[in-house]
C-alpha cells in the first residue's frame, strides 16, 4: 500500500467508534451505501468467514494472496483495539482470489495487537497462505467478531465498499480487519 493510503487507513482505524452493528439494524447501517448487490449486502454485515461464503456463491476455491505484512509502530491510538500511539502492531494485507477465474473478490487489511495474542496463535495468523477467519475458526474457539463499520469507498484499495470488524479473544479486542469489495464483481455474477 502506498504511504499516503497507509496513513489514511490508520487514521480511519483511529476514528472507529465502539458501536457495532447489532441484529435488527443491518438495513439501517447499509442504507447509506445506496444500491449494493444482495449477496454483497450480506457479506458486509456477516460475522462469519467471508472466504467460505465466496466459495459457495461463486463456486470456486478462494486462495489467499498475501500482498504485504510487517510490524508497524502506531502513530495514533486505536481505541477499539485498546492500543496507544507508539504501540507495536502487525499490519497484514491479503487479496482473496478465485483459483479458477483469477478474480479478486475482496482485499483485507488487518491490524493485529500482537501483545494481546499468544505467540503460537500469532504465528498461525500471519501464515501467508491462510485467511485469518479460518485460523480463528480452527484455533481460537472463544473468538467473537463484531462489525463496527460499513461504508462506501476503499481505504487501502480503490474498491467500492468496505466493512471493518473487530475480533476479540477471551473478551479482549485483538484484531481489526477491513475487507474491501469491488462492486462490479458482485453485479456481474463472475463465476457463474
Amino acid at each position: 500500500m502506498q504511504i499516503g493510503k497507509t496513513a489514511r487507513f490508520f487514521e480511519s482505524m483511529a476514528k472507529l467508534e465502539e458501536t457495532s452493528i447489532e441484529p435488527g439494524f443491518a438495513s439501517h447501517a447499509l442504507a447509506r451505501l445506496g444500491e449494493v448487490p444482495p449477496f454483497l449486502r450480506s457479506l458486509l454485515v456477516a460475522d462469519g468467514t467471508v472466504t467460505m461464503a465466496l466459495e459457495a456463491y461463486f463456486d470456486e476455491v478462494i486462495r489467499i494472496s498475501t500482498t504485504g505484512q510487517e510490524p508497524v509502530k502506531l502513530v495514533a491510538a486505536i481505541p477499539v483495539l485498546n492500543m496507544q500511539s507508539g504501540d507495536d502492531c502487525y499490519f497484514r494485507q491479503v487479496d482473496l482470489i478465485g483459483e479458477t477465474s483469477g478474480t479478486c473478490y475482496a482485499s483485507a487489511t488487518s491490524i493485529l495487537n500482537k501483545k494481546a495474542i499468544g505467540d503460537r496463535l500469532f504465528e498461525q495468523l500471519v501464515d501467508e497462505h491462510i485467511g485469518i477467519g479460518v485460523i480463528l475458526r480452527n484455533s481460537a474457539r472463544g473468538s467473537f467478531r463484531e462489525v463496527l463499520n460499513v461504508a462506501r469507498g476503499g481505504l487501502a484499495t480503490e474498491f467500492d465498499v468496505h466493512r471493518t470488524y473487530r475480533v476479540s479473544l477471551n473478551g479482549a479486542p485483538v484484531i481489526l480487519i477491513t475487507e474491501e469489495f469491488p462492486m462490479s464483481v458482485y453485479q456481474s455474477g463472475v463465476g457463474f
